[in-house]
């Protein structure tokens, strides 16, 4: 019997009248990029999760380089990130000419373990990148407080996990 990791047609039915409505209203108006749908979009992810602003990107890859553009990271500087993500992390970063510096995760999340981060911090770390994985948020609260204590950047990649209001760990 083949079970699946995770069932997307199973989450497409579920709501696939609005899924449907929404997309072919996009295509009736071909406003691909931008638009009234994306501006509700980002004010509702701003009201949401408390922001001044949210800005849609063609891909979680993208908001993942602009956030490190932003903060204009680059040659010589260092960003810690798990080793236990999509490609992309350590594609923008090394896309920047920064380096990945990789922090080993926990046994049961799967998450960068918070514990071996300040281990690796250096003068030249600029920023921190936990990633949520499988619904489960990094340990942002140990995260941030670190990320304070030497006065570094965290951007968060919640895109398995976005809008939970607390993390939770799988039972042993």
């Amino acid at each position: 019997m083949k079970i699946n990791f995770i069932d997307l047609q199973a989450q497409y039915v579920a709501y696939k009248s609005e899924i449907d409505s929404e997309v072919l209203e996009v295509f009736s108006t071909a406003m691909f990029i931008g638009g009234e749908k994306l501006n509700r979009l980002e004010k509702s992810l701003a009201t949401y999760t408390g922001a001044k602003h949210a800005i849609g990107c063609s891909s979680g890859t993208d908001a993942l380089l602009l956030a490190l553009m932003a903060l204009d990271i680059g040659v010589g500087d260092e960003v810690i990130t798990t080793p236990f993500t999509f490609i992309a992390t350590a594609e923008v970063i090394a896309l920047l000419g920064a380096t990945s510096v990789f922090v080993d995760i926990e046994a049961d999340t799967y998450n960068i373990d918070p514990t071996k981060i300040e281990s690796a911090i250096t003068s030249k770390t600029k920023a921190i990148i936990p990633v949520s994985l499988y619904g489960q948020c990094a340990d942002m609260d140990a995260i941030n407080a670190i990320a304070a204590k030497h006065n570094i950047v965290v951007i968060e990649d919640s895109c398995q996990s976005f809008g939970p209001e607390f993390w939770c760990v799988l039972q042993r």
